[in-house]
């Protein structure tokens, strides 16, 4: 065993928890995926007990989100296998919903979070070990610096964040973390989709990294975790600065003085501009850069009763020497229901769609759709003729509807596909619905429902277009 590599890891390790404020006595919680990161965490918080360093409780945590059905029982079965080996009392979650379309990256994230909260509370835990490592430090330095962020942006991930979130691997690359694990003779789990160049990250982390090191900017990686620490370091002095000043300017009821904000330093005014909205909203995951420079622009040059719209419906809306974050008024929408001609075309004015009903052959729709009950047009939909008894027809969207998604069981809130698919809230109010038989079947450009799958008895097929009035 290469005892100088294992100790300079473990050293990283608790000199990075002692610098977070977990006292060594403190009881911790890995959140323990199966990957080489979370197990070398592991490894190295196990050793540390074993060494006397840290005499704290040790547990972890396994999250299955069964969206890879066989490596994720691997990984299950893994993990089992290794905290019974070490004597680390573990917890196990299978996930729900996740199969679900829309956003489920985002979904999934918050599945793990709630898991993960839940646990370390049953556990009696206020730590929470997540296995971020320097080399994702790097990527997210460059992903977010390629989408525009400021400061706090380029801050990327910190050492400790709430929730009593730490991460102890922060600086250790993923090379030095692969050798730690060889040195020890560990096994891991690798995760497929960790090499799917679908996405940004994994782009990021197998060919741009790699070219920039190989023929730019050898050690690349390891100046862009430095940068990050540098970020954050100065977003720290900016963000208490820019809380003194906000704190200055706030009243009871939570609306900003906007009076001489012209006069003050860009940076400051951003940071509190982003600190306002942040109590005012929750958090900022869906407010941007633009959004915030709008927002400043609006204080030191905008009129009495201007407005900046904010995601979920909400508004920042300028008053006489003041601010307010606000609920959007959004006029009602006029209600509308049209029957649909079977066949024939049918005009939805609010809906700025007409809708075309036709009959077509099977050969036809597999033509022009492999596997004709798949989504594969947003604009037209197929039918079992059949199935449809009394007629088509087409409304707008109600608080309430649900509708039965094609692959899925059950019903869903037609409003948490809106939110899915990020469908703003001025345009829910028109969004069309195509019913049949008292129960929605499709909702264009957006999902299909299970009913009247055409299937191999089918006689009759049943397409519908919904086309662009501007283009009909």
């Amino acid at each position: 065993m290469d005892t100088r590599l294992t100790t300079a890891v473990e050293n990283a390790v608790a000199s990075s928890l002692e610098r977070a404020g977990v006292a060594p006595a403190a009881p911790v919680m890995v959140a323990l995926s199966g990957g080489p990161d979370s197990v070398a965490l592991l490894y190295a918080m196990w050793r540390l007990r074993g060494a006397a360093v840290r005499s704290g409780p040790l547990f972890a945590a396994h999250l299955n989100h069964r969206m890879r059905p066989s490596e994720a029982d691997r990984d299950e079965a893994f993990v089992r296998s290794l905290c019974d080996r070490l004597g680390i009392e573990l917890a196990v979650e299978r996930a729900r919903g996740l199969d679900a379309g829309g956003n489920i990256e985002e979904r999934a994230r918050r599945i793990r979070s709630d898991f993960l909260t839940r646990v370390a509370a049953s556990f009696g835990v206020n730590y929470i070990a997540l296995a971020h490592n320097r080399d994702d430090q790097a990527e997210t330095v460059l992903m977010r610096l390629m989408r525009g962020s400021g400061v706090a942006g380029l801050a990327a991930i910190a050492l400790a964040g709430p929730g009593g979130i730490v991460r102890p691997l922060l600086d250790v690359s993923r090379d030095r973390i692969l050798k730690y694990l060889d040195a020890l003779g560990a096994a891991y789990v690798t995760d497929s989709t960790n090499s799917d160049r679908r996405f940004l990250r994994n782009r990021i982390r197998h060919e741009l990294i790699p070219y920039l090191e190989r023929d730019y900017a050898q050690g690349i990686g390891r100046r862009l975790a430095a940068i990050a620490s540098e970020m954050r370091a100065l977003d720290r002095f900016l963000q208490s600065t820019a809380d003194a000043e906000l704190h200055r300017r706030l009243d009871r009821s939570g609306r900003m003085a906007t009076r001489g904000f012209g006069a003050l330093p860009q940076a400051l005014a951003s940071a509190m501009v982003r600190q306002w909205l942040r109590i005012a909203l929750g958090d900022l995951r869906r407010v941007n850069r633009y959004q915030i420079e709008q927002i400043v622009r609006l204080f030191t040059e905008g009129q009495a009763g201007s407005s900046i719209a904010l995601p979920g419906g909400r508004r920042v809306r300028l008053d006489y020497g003041f601010a307010m974050v606000e609920t959007a008024v959004i006029p009602d929408a006029p209600a509308y229901a049209h029957t649909l001609a079977i066949p024939g075309a049918t005009e939805a004015l609010s809906a700025g769609l007409r809708f075309i009903v036709r009959f077509v052959s099977k050969d036809v729709l597999l033509g022009a759709c492999k596997g004709g009950n798949a989504a594969c047009s947003r604009n037209r939909a197929w039918f079992d003729a059949t199935a449809i008894h009394r007629g088509l027809s087409v409304r707008n969207f109600n608080e309430g509807d649900r509708i039965a998604p094609l692959g899925m069981t059950g019903t869903r809130k037609v409003q948490d596909v809106f939110v899915d698919r990020k469908t703003s809230r001025a345009r829910r109010a028109t969004w069309p619905m195509v019913v049949a038989d008292g129960q929605i079947v499709w909702i264009p450009g957006l999902i299909r429902s299970r009913f009247g799958l055409v299937n191999p008895a089918s006689r009759e097929v049943l397409e519908i277009e919904a086309r662009p009035l501007r283009s009909a």
